[in-house]
């Protein structure tokens, strides 16, 4: 007889602000492009990777990879998988490698995994279980915000 076997195929989520959508904008908005995962929405399955071109802010809980221009992760926020984002602001827990031009660890932030960046500021209160590393180049830990683009590159792992 025949088997069939599903091949596992990576998944992407590509957040898209309401503006660039073409949906209507709110007041706050349109000051400035922020993308939200709210803290009673989880977003879980094995080669997710959510990209955002702009701004996101998780207060939920991720299990998947990140990648955007700006993130910030909210104190209520856990987050299992890799982050690669221009700036990185940590308020709650990350469990995985984190990729950044500029990475803030503020007093409530719980990091378990290693920082690549160019800036990286750990501020008293923080927790911080990895190692750090200063990166010169910023091409190295740039955010892969074109799912064509990233199927050209590996994939990031904590």
């Amino acid at each position: 007889m025949f088997q069939f076997q599903r091949k596992q195929e990576q998944k992407s989520l590509t957040v898209i602000p309401a503006e660039v959508a073409g949906l209507p904008a709110t007041a706050a908005s349109s000051r400035v492009a922020e993308s939200v995962i709210g803290k009673d929405m989880s977003i879980e399955g094995q080669g997710i990777i959510v990209r955002c071109r702009g701004s996101l802010r998780v207060n939920g809980a991720i299990a998947a990879d990140l990648h955007c221009s700006e993130l910030v992760v909210g104190e209520e926020a856990v987050i299992n998988g890799s982050i690669a984002a221009d700036t990185v602001r940590v308020f709650g827990q990350v469990h995985g490698a984190i990729l950044g031009a500029n990475v803030v660890l503020h007093p409530s932030a719980q990091v378990d995994g290693d920082i690549h960046s160019q800036s990286l500021t750990i501020e008293q209160g923080a927790s911080f279980d990895g190692r750090s590393r200063k990166v010169t180049n910023g091409a190295e830990i740039a955010p892969q915000l074109d799912p064509a683009e990233a199927q050209s590159q590996s994939p990031i792992y904590g």
